[in-house]
């Protein structure tokens, strides 16, 4: 291998990965993403989840629960709901539907009490990651323009196979 050709392989570790069209690779997170949307801020997520106990306490736990079942439909909780944040699958490249928000809530619930501990791992966490977004495979977004819609299909993929440009058909 010559010196430029070894110089060029360094550079690599510098370049973004690939991310399709309508994502962005967010390197403070090193999540792709969808356009218009950003990884919540600590403020927004402690935000959240006191607002969340404030709702649940006034509804006395009877009505934030039947809140919840419905808008964990959507990819949220009654609070996220309320501040324009959302539940995000990285993998598949969608909203977190009612099973991973239901595996969000109650993994986060009865693993750590989700009242301190797992509070305080999510503002500690690089890409703000709770235990239950651990065990749903979540992270949650600002959304305030409402960009991310419920959808069976990832983002940034058509129906049929999307190829990079650049890389060979196998």
């Amino acid at each position: 291998m010559t010196h430029a050709q070894e110089t060029r392989r360094g550079y690599e570790q510098f370049v973004p990965p690939w991310a399709p069209p309508g994502m962005y690779f967010d390197p403070a997170s090193e999540l792709i993403l969808p356009q218009g949307v950003r990884l919540a801020s600590r403020g927004r997520v402690a935000r959240a989840w006191f607002l969340g106990l404030a709702l649940f306490a006034v509804t006395l736990g009877i009505g934030y629960i039947a809140w919840s079942l419905f808008t964990w439909g959507q990819g949220r909780t009654p609070a996220q709901r309320m501040l324009g944040l959302r539940c995000w699958q990285p993998e598949p490249r969608r909203v977190a539907g009612r099973e991973q928000m239901a595996i969000r809530q109650i993994t986060g619930l009865c693993l750590n009490g989700e009242l301190l501990l797992g509070f305080f791992i999510s503002l500690i966490s690089k890409d703000l990651r709770s235990v239950g977004d651990f065990f749903a495979d979540t992270v949650v977004l600002h959304d305030p323009d409402g960009i991310l819609q419920l959808s069976s299909e990832p983002i940034g993929v058509t129906r049929r196979h999307y190829q990079p440009a650049g890389v060979p058909r196998q």
